[in-house]
């Protein structure tokens, strides 16, 4: 019974310091300081306030929510603002980051994309269609590519084309511009005229 009893008690002994060898075999975590370091992020303008969902600290990406913080409002307009991120997890301290809105691209939409007539259409008569473009820019400019096309092909302040009688067989293209605005960057798209 005696032997018994010192069995468990030397089986209770080694259970109760197995955790402390455990804990005292566990290396502690060193976390890594973001504090002062040069960070930046960049997203593009989305009409939507926006903050970073990546930032990078000394050329590695840091992952909001799970790396790091943002403190500071959200941002809309294109621009280069200044954020204060925080470290959380494996990191520690805090530092400034250049939190970059890029422009969009301005995308311009007219009625027709390409436009095709028959040459025989065009012997005695001329014809006409309009461009209607659309985008975010209002103000367009039209440039007719070629100097055999201009001969033919011409287009007015409010995007009427007309082509003039008489225009050989060939693809002739007409080139709408944009200016930039406040949160889209300049916007180009080329119509074709095909005469077959």
């Amino acid at each position: 019974m005696k032997t018994v009893k010192r069995i468990a008690a030397v089986l209770l002994a080694v259970m109760l310091m197995a955790p402390a060898a455990v804990n005292a075999a566990a290396p502690s975590v060193t976390k890594t300081s973001i504090k002062n370091k040069k960070a930046n992020a960049t997203v593009t303008y989305n009409k939507k306030n926006q903050t970073p969902t990546i930032v990078t600290i000394n050329g590695k990406k840091l992952v909001v929510g799970k790396d790091c913080v943002i403190v500071g409002k959200k941002k809309k307009n294109a621009g280069k603002y200044i954020l204060t991120v925080k470290g959380i997890g494996n990191y520690s301290g805090e530092t400034e980051v250049v939190f970059t809105i890029k422009k969009a691209k301005q995308v311009i939409k007219t009625s027709v994309d390409q436009k095709a007539y028959k040459a025989s259409a065009l012997k005695k008569s001329k014809k006409k269609f309009a461009l209607k473009p659309k985008a975010v820019s209002k103000k367009f400019t039209y440039t007719v590519k070629g100097k055999k096309a201009k001969k033919y092909i011409s287009v007015n302040k409010k995007g009427k084309v007309t082509i003039k009688k008489g225009i050989k067989k060939g693809i002739y293209k007409v080139v709408i511009k944009t200016k930039a605005t406040k949160n889209h960057k300049a916007g180009k798209k080329t119509v074709r005229i095909i005469i077959k």
